[in-house]
């Protein structure tokens, strides 16, 4: 392992701070330091401390990450050190002006392709989310691996692993499917209708929930915990839940028979509510909300 040497001070000129810090004492070394604590305590005593709120460096941090920036090229952007920059993202609290600064002002990439490189970990709770309504939608697990160019199993693998970590690089490469397959019908892409039944039913067992149950940003976020059962939810969620499973699957042109083998719905149900999606109105529901198998 190759042990990062440290800047020595013969590196900076006479008068400035880090010869400073790094030991030398001679008069203008001296008179710099003292220039720069006072220049901080005048910072602090008018109200402009030199500090910075992280939040906003952390989340332009992410964004580059996602733009596809190695941690290397931020660090090499915002001349920081591994530590450094992993300290920033670790602790949160506040930085240093002239650090938010540096990091703030590399722009982010707007020609990425593709997933990000990055190989900082990110916690796996969101990745796990996303297969797993893939294959409540349908998707077996041998389908996405091959989607993601892996060995098989690795779909399970992810699923299943025992840590709450993994790659950013990974994350993002799922998020990507994720966001690929969320509007297609596996059996019209591919993957045998009988293997998808199979797969949905084996997902509903295990009560993963379906793509209508989730928004964006829910998969990432631990505090949200979606309702996968009737009980869970009220009637007019419930209603809204089951309509818009109802237009995904109309705009593939399926048959009410077939949009209702597929949702477990009785197909009167299914019929009426097309009809209403249709014609942009609603029927008049006075009465019991019709949703049964």
């Amino acid at each position: 392992m190759k042990v990062r040497q440290p800047i020595p001070a013969e590196a900076f000129g006479h008068g400035d701070v880090r010869r400073y810090r790094r030991g030398c004492t001679c008069r203008p070394c001296t008179d710099a330091a003292t220039a720069e604590a006072r220049r901080w305590k005048y910072l602090r005593d008018t109200g402009r401390g030199g500090d910075f709120d992280a939040t906003k460096v952390i989340n332009h941090v992410w964004k580059l990450r996602a733009a596809g920036l190695t941690d290397r090229e931020i660090r090499k952007a915002a001349k920081l050190s591994p530590a450094h920059l992993y300290q920033i993202i670790r602790n949160g609290g506040t930085v240093r002006q002239s650090t938010a600064a540096r990091i703030l002002s590399i722009p982010v990439p707007t020609d990425r392709e593709g997933p990000t490189r990055n190989g900082a970990h990110v916690p796996i709770l969101g990745t796990r989310r996303r297969l797993q309504t893939l294959s409540a939608e349908g998707w077996p697990f041998k389908e996405l691996d091959r989607r993601l160019g892996t060995g098989a199993g690795y779909t399970a693998y992810l699923i299943r692993a025992a840590g709450e970590m993994v790659r950013f690089s990974t994350a993002d490469a799922i998020r990507h499917l994720y966001t690929e397959l969320a509007d297609l019908t596996p059996e019209e892409h591919g993957v045998a209708p009988a293997v998808a039944k199979q797969t949905r039913a084996r997902a509903a067992d295990k009560n993963w929930a379906r793509a209508a149950y989730w928004d964006a940003e829910d998969f990432d976020n631990p505090d949200f915990k979606p309702a996968t059962n009737d009980d869970q939810i009220s009637r007019s969620e419930l209603g809204a839940l089951r309509r818009a499973e109802i237009a995904h699957l109309m705009a593939f042109d399926l048959s009410h028979t077939e949009i209702a083998a597929r949702l477990g719905m009785n197909e009167n149900y299914v019929r009426d509510i097309a009809r209403e999606i249709s014609n942009g109105a609603r029927r008049d529901r006075t009465t019991t909300l019709e949703v049964t198998a």
